[in-house]
């Protein structure tokens, strides 16, 4: 007779399942390799219902951070273009590059949002014209915005 037990694993499991997950195993495996290994841990139904109240907090917490990068995603597409003045040099080249802290400190400047540089994705820019800069503000959520090089008038 097998009997199998209910566990909780503490660790992702390769053949059970990942952190979190409930899953039936056999005692002599529970009681012999995952529990003293910490891998796993026995269900109670305070483990259970704490378990479950983790995920329901975690998918809030999930659920917010999605509006919120919508409403900042609707602030940047108010922002539309975004104008950097460079010293111009010969044939419309410029002296210096564009750079992503560039871009950020025009989105604070004039969003209000802070983005981190590694947030920007930017073309190669040494000379003036028009461009598109990709802005990722999440796994699923991009913006482009353009992005003018202009000369400063001096």
């Amino acid at each position: 007779m097998k009997k199998k037990i209910s566990i909780i694993l503490i660790k992702d499991y390769l053949n059970i399942g990942n952190k979190g997950d409930i899953a039936e195993v056999r005692a002599g495996y529970a009681f012999n390799y995952l529990v003293p290994y910490k891998i796993a841990e026995i269900t109670t139904e305070n483990k259970v219902k704490h378990l479950q109240m983790i995920d329901q907090i975690t998918s809030n917490h999930i659920k917010a951070n999605e509006i919120t990068k919508n409403r900042i995603k609707q602030k940047l597409e108010n922002l539309q273009k975004i104008s950097i003045y460079r010293k111009k040099g010969k044939n419309n080249y410029i002296f210096g590059q564009v750079t992503e802290k560039d871009i950020s400190i025009y989105v604070l400047k004039y969003a209000g949002i802070k983005l981190d540089k590694k947030q920007i994705k930017i073309p190669n820019i040494k000379q003036l014209g028009a461009f598109t800069t990709q802005i990722k503000l999440s796994n699923n959520i991009n913006l482009n915005l353009k992005l003018n090089i202009l000369p400063v008038n001096t």
